[in-house]
């Protein structure tokens, strides 16, 4: 599968981080900072934390390896795409 962002898209986000399983949302990176991740929620663990994949698992950097994200680290929900070209 393809990603469903190419390299330079921006996204519009909602602040709102009532999130749901299916949504694709920004959240923090867990250990880089300066980094965001747009991610789909595929589910949620007992603590509340969300476990965030990607559009594209065998190319894909996410729960898989950092572990679910937790609340303090949720931007929002994507609302729209806006492509490069």
């Amino acid at each position: 599968m393809l990603p469903l962002l190419a390299d330079g898209d921006e996204v519009l986000a909602d602040r709102i981080v009532d999130w749901q399983i299916g949504d694709v949302v920004v959240a923090r990176h867990p250990f880089i900072a300066t980094t965001h991740l747009v991610k789909q929620v595929q589910a949620f663990d007992a603590e509340g934390r969300a476990k965030l994949v990607g559009c594209n698992p065998s190319e894909s950097t996410d729960s898989r390896s950092f572990g679910n994200v937790p609340a303090d680290l949720w931007v929002g929900r994507v609302r729209s795409r806006l492509p490069t070209s």
